[in-house]
């Protein structure tokens, strides 16, 4: 199974985490289980954790950088980085 989640996962993830409240709180409770109720069948969506985080970035952080963080978690090995990757503003 590959560790690298598909582009339309991550762009449907972007696209959530950057303009609903109410997928950034379903997120932060259990990543694994939000991005799988994106429908993209995805198998990579198995590999995130399903513990709880503690800070993702603000959805202006999303919206200012939905294309570099794009770049970054499609040519990633580990599809846990949305959680730690860090923006400089």
């Amino acid at each position: 199974m590959s560790n690298k989640l598909a582009p339309e996962t991550v762009d449907a993830l972007i696209d959530k985490l950057a303009n609903d409240d109410a997928f950034r709180a379903q997120f932060m409770a259990n990543p694994r289980a939000a991005t799988r109720s994106l429908g993209t069948a995805d198998p990579a969506v198995e590999s995130l954790p399903e513990a709880p985080i503690r800070r993702l970035a603000d959805k202006e952080v999303f919206q200012r950088s939905g294309a570099t963080i794009r770049q970054s978690l499609i040519s990633s090995k580990f599809p846990f980085e949305p959680i730690t990757l860090e923006i400089n503003r």
